[in-house]
């Protein structure tokens, strides 16, 4: 049987880490026994059925568990643009020029930057919103140059692209949040 483990953060997409911290959640609230728990993250990240879990090797169990652990805990770099189904999205490319209406939202989703979003502590209820912040913060891009300068579509909402962006790799949303998280804090300085 050949399983497909994510070796970075680029492989593993804003929406499975949203569930996995739903299953973090139901472990703390002792829904979940550790054993349950990481056969369901092995079938989270993995392509096994949850009845196939219980016939790997206690070995192959352990590297497994690890490797996704690495994965999920590898260090983010910001990157401003990234393509996902044939649309290349970019960051907002001026934070000055932002409009009221997207930092009404980007306040609104702002509880998700609060606390350690990396590691998912104290942050399960707000990350099932992050979809929506990065659609906020990352819009298809309507006009380039070859100096690498782009415009990117005018806010218009998050209904448009917010459930798409459960695709984007976690590495995307994670460089970008701590983007944000550290702009905020220059601001506030």
């Amino acid at each position: 049987m050949k399983i497909k483990l994510p070796e970075n953060q680029s492989e593993i997409t804003l929406g499975q880490y949203q569930k996995y911290l739903k299953l973090i959640e139901r472990l703390e609230s002792n829904e979940l026994e550790i054993y349950t728990f990481n056969r369901r993250k092995i079938v989270l990240f993995t392509n096994l059925l949850f009845k196939d879990t219980a016939n790997i090797t206690q070995v192959d169990f352990e590297s497994i568990i690890n490797q996704i652990d690495l994965a999920l805990n590898e260090q983010a770099s910001f990157k401003s643009r990234f393509k996902l189904n044939g649309i290349e999205f970019g960051f907002i490319p001026n934070v000055n020029d932002i409009t009221s209406e997207e930092m009404m939202h980007l306040d609104a989703l702002d509880s998700i930057t609060q606390g350690e979003f990396i590691d998912g502590s104290n942050n399960t209820n707000n990350v099932e919103d992050l979809h929506k912040l990065m659609a906020v913060l990352f819009r298809p891009i309507t006009n380039k140059d070859s100096f690498g300068n782009y415009e990117i579509a005018s806010y218009s909402g998050t209904k448009k692209y917010s459930e798409l962006m459960k695709e984007i790799p976690l590495s995307v949303a994670n460089g970008a949040l701590f983007f944000f998280v550290n702009l905020a804090t220059e601001l506030q300085e």
